[in-house]
């Protein structure tokens, strides 16, 4: 099966079939998989999790899908850097009123994780948008590196309890500390919370 019949065809056992042929390098395929989900998003991040959940186990599931995304979004970051210039700043300043690299770095920070942890703004987006609001590489990677770990847990842990009978325990422990971290964002972020208005 190739990666093509796979998307033509998308479902856990398609993409898990897919990674799996590949034996020994199966993992690498997988991260190579999730590093393009986060520049191109083609298939959906949440089968491609639980697929990965499901042959290497939770925790390599959640490695996977956690550090495959995270450098996908970094490298998307770093070419929409290179490749965009002045010219995209400048266009916002001009149309907008908004100089984009006058961006509070706090509020960005915020802003990055917020967006990744509640998963409403595609994740190209928020690459692009950092890129060309001048956002500091060491404040987007700490950003996206915390917000994409509740999304790597959850649907990593939920994709092996939907197609797992027996992942109850797991689910449940996997909303928990779902839960927990988004409390602790909340709680952390509720000093920042002003900067939004």
């Amino acid at each position: 099966m190739d990666l093509l019949q796979a998307l033509d065809n998308i479902s856990t056992a398609a993409i898990s079939s897919y990674v799996k042929s590949f034996g020994i390098m199966a993992p690498l395929v997988a991260f190579i998989l999730f590093m393009l989900q986060a520049a191109f998003p083609i298939f959906p991040y949440l089968i491609l999790a639980a697929a990965t959940g499901m042959l290497f186990g939770f925790k390599m599931g959640v490695f996977l899908s956690w550090s495959g995304a995270l450098t996908g979004a970094c490298l998307a970051y770093g070419i929409c850097r290179i490749l965009g210039g002045k010219k995209p700043s400048h266009f916002i300043k001009k149309h907008l009123g908004y100089d984009v690299r006058e961006l509070n770095k706090e509020m960005a920070f915020w802003s990055i994780l917020i967006a990744r942890i509640i998963p409403v703004i595609p994740t190209p987006v928020i690459n692009v948008a950092a890129a060309i609001s001048e956002v500091p590489f060491w404040n987007f990677f700490f950003s996206s590196a915390l917000g994409k770990l509740p999304t790597a847990i959850l649907y990593t842990g939920l994709g092996i309890c939907l197609f797992n009978t027996k992942g109850i325990k797991l689910l449940l422990l996997v909303l928990a500390t779902v839960l927990l971290l988004v409390g602790t964002v909340r709680y952390l972020s509720r000093d920042k919370i002003h900067l939004f208005h």
